[in-house]
């Protein structure tokens, strides 16, 4: 008897062997019946015949469940890749609702802008270095040069982000206001208490804003505003920064260090608009 190549026993061979042992039972039967008796020879192969019958079904039954077993794995692997498939496509669309929510964010926040502007979107940036520049997808060809100010929105409040420092034909990069070479002339926006900001280089993104009165320091809150003010800067006036975490008075400086939380946290903004495009 043949076996498979994978170590089974082909089903036709089987089948075969079967017949051919009905064959010779019948064959057997004619000559019981002539040397025998009779009755005692036919009882006999009747039964033996009803055995291998039966074994036969059985036999084709668990072939046929094997079948069966293979189809429905079959099903089920598939059915598992059109699973998967379909969870692909839930979350794309889920992306593209998101993103279609934060465009048209952006889009409000466009049309309130006052000065002449370009919208531009972040495409590269390095995760492991907070104070590195941010490459986005406009240069010279969208009117781009260096040292105009870039301003995002972020959950709903717009702030500065920074301003161009390179540019080329379809990119640019900017340098945020969190790096410690950046810095803004500013004031806080409610008592109008001026001083100069700049990045505090920590891990944090924090901004330190010095030169600030020390008569100022009883007026000073927690949370309160600071925006650009606007004096002797590229920075228009008005643009806010951050918010005051923390009033420093030392004695034996005339002036106040406020550290300041940014209103735009660098590591999560995806879109940008650019001031002060002619």
């Amino acid at each position: 008897m043949r076996e498979r190549g994978d170590g089974g026993v082909r089903p036709e061979a089987v089948l075969a062997v079967l017949l051919v042992i009905s064959i010779l039972f019948m064959i057997f039967t004619g000559v019981f019946r002539e040397r025998y008796d009779r009755n005692w020879g036919s009882s006999f192969v009747l039964g033996v015949q009803r055995v291998t019958g039966s074994a036969m079904e059985r036999i084709k039954d668990g072939f046929g469940s094997l079948k069966r077993l293979r189809e429905m794995r079959l099903q089920y692997e598939s059915a598992l890749e059109k699973l998967s498939d379909y969870q692909g496509l839930e979350r794309n669309v889920v992306e593209l609702r998101r993103e279609n929510d934060e465009l048209k964010r952006q889009l409000g926040y466009s049309a309130s802008i006052e000065f002449e502007h370009i919208p531009a979107r972040i495409i590269a940036r390095d995760p492991s270095n907070l104070f590195a520049s941010l490459t986005i997808d406009k240069g010279t060809d969208e009117g781009i040069r260096v040292g105009v100010v870039v301003t995002a929105f972020q959950d709903g409040f717009s702030g500065l982000l920074g301003k161009v420092v390179t540019v080329g034909k379809y990119s640019a990069q900017i340098r945020p206001i969190i790096d410690p070479d950046n810095f803004v002339a500013a004031r806080l926006q409610r008592n109008r208490f001026e001083g100069l900001v700049e990045g505090r280089g920590n891990e944090n993104g924090e901004l330190m804003m010095r030169y600030v009165r020390k008569s100022a320091g009883t007026s000073i809150g927690v949370n309160d505003l600071i925006v650009t003010s606007g004096m002797k800067s590229l920075y228009p006036p008005g643009i806010v920064i951050g918010r005051v975490k923390e009033v420093r008075s030392r004695e034996y400086s005339t002036s106040l260090e406020l550290v300041l939380v940014p209103i735009i946290d660098v590591t999560k903004v995806e879109y940008v608009f650019i001031l002060g495009i002619l």
